[in-house]
């Protein structure tokens, strides 16, 4: 009766490990897909930035368009306008101001 009783004990033991087993089991393969995503999504960032080297090492006006928007250079024959944005309120034409006078 002993005997039946620590096997019976013994069963449910492991079959309790084997369950916490599967649980990490799963959670580890979850945790492997995740890795797995990043490190694709990683590797399609590494293949982009080395087609952007190639293409700076190679591609002169790739080089100076990129050169032209990030550091605003210029060739020494060019003219540069700025522009001011036009104010929200426009001044009116004729000069005067059309504002309501002040009542006191």
């Amino acid at each position: 009766m002993l005997l039946l009783l620590v096997l019976t004990l013994s069963l449910f033991y492991l079959s309790l490990q084997s369950y916490q087993g599967l649980q990490q089991i799963q959670s580890l393969a979850k945790k492997r897909e995740i890795i797995l995503s990043d490190n694709q999504g990683l590797n399609q960032k590494n293949q982009a930035m080395y087609r952007e080297i190639n293409r700076l090492k190679q591609d002169p006006l790739y080089l100076e368009e990129v050169a032209r928007k990030e550091f605003g250079l210029v060739r020494p024959d060019e003219i540069i306008f700025f522009l001011e944005e036009e104010n929200k309120k426009e001044a009116p034409l004729n000069g005067k101001n059309t504002a309501a006078p002040h009542r006191r």
